[in-house]
């Protein structure tokens, strides 16, 4: 009888953590990961063994940027986060998530970042400078000369 309740608390214990590492997988607060991680772990939580669920916690409690660009091929993670088995079954899925969801025109060369958006242009060109603050430089110039 000991046996049993012994096998039971377990399979509740690693019940349980199976819900944490769901959750966390789903509501990281970047909506990217959110959906390539949390679709990811919908699939592998319940089949994987305690190592691969503990594996897996550790990759989450990893920055979200980090982890972003790690996994998008964006940067060489280090050598920690590359040795991690649910690291590396979670890139894989990401790599051919990104394979079949992505144009080949849209894709940046392995190793670089991505444009994040439209602001990324004036990024660099002047301290303070930002778009808005362009504009309103070159709206008041123009004023000037009228």
């Amino acid at each position: 009888m000991r046996l049993m309740s012994a096998t039971a608390t377990e399979e509740d214990a690693l019940r349980g953590l199976r819900g944490k590492l769901m959750y966390r997988s789903k509501q990281r607060g970047f909506l990217e990961l959110d959906l390539l991680v949390g679709l990811w772990a919908e699939r592998e939580l319940p089949r994987m063994e305690p190592r691969m669920l503990h594996a897996f916690s550790d990759v989450l409690d990893l920055e979200n940027p980090d982890l972003f660009k790690w996994l998008t091929g964006q940067l060489v993670p280090p050598e920690e986060v590359a040795s991690n088995p649910a690291y590396s079954a979670l890139r894989l899925h990401v790599q051919q998530t990104l394979g079949q969801n992505s144009q080949e025109a849209a894709k940046a060369a392995p190793g670089a970042e991505w444009v994040r958006g439209w602001d990324d242009a004036w990024k660099g060109k002047g301290a303070g400078t930002t778009p808005a603050a362009g504009a309103g430089a070159q709206g008041a110039a123009a004023g000037t000369k009228s």
